[in-house]
């Protein structure tokens, strides 16, 4: 059987399985900035819903600045409702 396959964006990951759930660790805000960039480009680029939760090193201002200079369109993708974005506190 052969399993249909998308890029998460993410080099050291590479492609995953459609559908594949994901979780991430990191330990500075550059870390979580270095593998939130490519991970949701990867996903608005294949037309995927993305939610994202901010978190206390990259809150909601934060997270849609580094989002909107780093993808191409990123307001687009907003006004469409493609991506969402959910403070942690909520």
């Amino acid at each position: 059987m052969q399993v249909e396959t998308r890029k998460s964006g993410i080099e050291v990951i590479g492609n995953i399985p459609w559908g594949t759930h994901f979780c991430q660790f990191y330990r500075t805000k550059k870390e979580l900035v270095d593998t939130l960039v490519p991970y949701f480009r990867a996903g608005l680029e294949n037309n995927e819903f993305c939610i994202c939760i901010t978190t206390d090193n990259l809150l909601a201002d934060d997270t849609l600045k580094v989002l909107s200079k780093s993808v191409k369109g990123f307001p687009d993708y907003l006004q469409k409702g493609q991506f969402e974005l959910v403070p942690y506190r909520e």
